[in-house]
């Protein structure tokens, strides 16, 4: 795991999110000694930094940064910190984060839903947007999974179930470059198209996020997902 020295500056005017780590959420658990288990910046490589804190034993994470999900101008330096919350998801870590919703013309709340929820919304209908986003929570609202020459991806987060199968060479290879926030230019723009189209590319300021988390757990019972 990355140390703070080794951590690299995100995106963004010296912009650096900051966490901390636990072993367990309950309070009361993580008061004891020997649950802690460190303070970090986050480095460039976010999926491997999520698989290094869950093998190290993290299962609570708190970060420290307010997450804009409003969309705006300007604030594309928040898609790392949102594919960080989205990879701890993925691996069943739950997450003390904090986001704001005060940009009425930017996405809807619930194109986040299938992230763990976040400890308060800041915004004219943020208490809402979060109570019905802790209710309907579970693993496996949004994800992908890769098979032998195609991906299926399985979308809860409005109006049921919509599954989507990529089986096209080119839009595979999209959804990976996304996946890794390589950004807009590593993808077709007929790719794009159809990813924004289903909400599964969502535009951030300048740039864009994936959504889906590659499943790693299952949720119980299996019909979940």
């Amino acid at each position: 795991m990355q140390t703070m020295n080794e951590a690299a500056t995100l995106p963004g005017s010296g912009f650096q999110v900051r966490f901390a780590m636990w072993r367990h959420g309950s309070p009361a658990v993580r008061a004891l000694p020997g649950m802690h288990l460190g303070d970090r910046v986050l480095g460039a490589d976010i999926a491997d930094e999520a698989r290094r804190i869950y093998e190290s034993g993290v299962r609570f994470v708190s970060i420290e940064p307010v997450v804009d999900l409003g969309g705006r101008p300007g604030s594309e330096h928040m898609i790392p910190v949102l594919s960080f919350v989205r990879d701890l998801t993925s691996y069943g870590v739950e997450v003390d984060w904090r986001a704001e919703m005060t940009a009425p013309e930017g996405p809807e709340w619930w194109v986040f839903s299938h992230l763990f929820p976040p400890s308060f919304i800041e915004g004219p209908r943020g208490a809402e947007a979060l109570r019905i986003w802790r209710a309907r929570y579970h693993v496996g609202r949004c994800f992908f999974r890769r098979g032998p020459g195609f991906l299926q991806i399985r979308d809860r987060r409005k109006g049921g179930l919509r599954r989507l199968t990529v089986a096209d060479e080119a839009y595979v290879s999209a959804v990976e470059a996304l996946a890794a926030d390589r950004g807009e230019d590593a993808v077709p723009a007929p790719a794009m198209a159809v990813f924004e189209k289903h909400h599964l590319a969502v535009r951030i300021g300048d740039g864009v996020w994936w959504a889906p988390y590659r499943l790693r757990r299952w949720a119980a019972p299996s019909w979940e997902v």
